[in-house]
């Protein structure tokens, strides 16, 4: 049990960690969307490509091909994201290769990984990825509401917005989260609220287990 915990406070570690990774992106909800989309595939690919290096016993290898992979993967996604959105692909510039920093992260947190089948490993990563895609989308929501009045979906020419706020000078109290330091703040806070919540439920689930035990 006490391995459990250990584990599981580490995976919060490494999560809470990785939201600093949110700071450089746009604050749009749009950019948000590319940045989980990204993720997600990055985090299945990482496991199967894991395995398919172990088949061919490269482990003393594994991290550095794993990254090589990422790269690549963050390279054929920008390739592809520019042709359907050129602006949004220029926008992004290098932050498109940060979701594969948040993948390899969020991939370790299995230290019982090996003895697990891929279809395994997948589930258990895709819990925590699902987890920490949930938090991201929040971010970006709260710094396209509150920092312009809007919640923006990707398009093809341009973003396209919902305005929600009036659009007049000063309507907008949260404009200060559309800023870098707005996005810092924020990350701060988001940190402290989820640090909160994980030790307000790890202390319940002590109690139980100690009542179990």
């Amino acid at each position: 049990m006490r391995i459990y915990r250990m584990e599981k406070d580490a995976s919060f570690s490494f999560l809470l960690s990785s939201l600093a990774l949110l700071i450089p992106f746009p604050g749009r909800l749009a950019y948000g969307l590319v940045f989980v989309l990204l993720l997600n595939v990055q985090m299945l690919s990482i496991v199967f490509f894991r395995f398919l290096v172990k088949l061919v016993h490269l482990d003393d290898m594994l991290s550095v091909l794993t990254a090589a992979m990422l790269i690549c993967e963050s390279i054929i996604f920008k390739q592809i994201l520019s042709l359907y959105s050129p602006i949004m692909a220029l926008t992004l510039s290098f932050v498109i290769y940060l979701p594969a920093v948040s993948s390899f992260v969020i991939s370790q947190l299995n230290s019982s990984g090996d003895s697990q089948a891929p279809l395994e490993q997948a589930l258990h990563n895709m819990r925590l990825s699902l987890f920490f895609s949930i938090l991201s989308l929040l971010f970006f929501l709260i710094r396209d509401l509150f920092g312009y009045g809007t919640i923006s979906f990707p398009g093809r020419k341009a973003l396209h917005c919902l305005y929600l706020l009036p659009q007049t000078e000063g309507a907008h109290i949260g404009c200060f989260l559309a800023t870098i330091p707005g996005a810092i703040l924020l990350v701060f806070f988001s940190a402290f609220l989820v640090w909160k919540l994980h030790r307000k439920f790890d202390s319940v689930g002590g109690r139980a287990d100690d009542n179990i035990a």
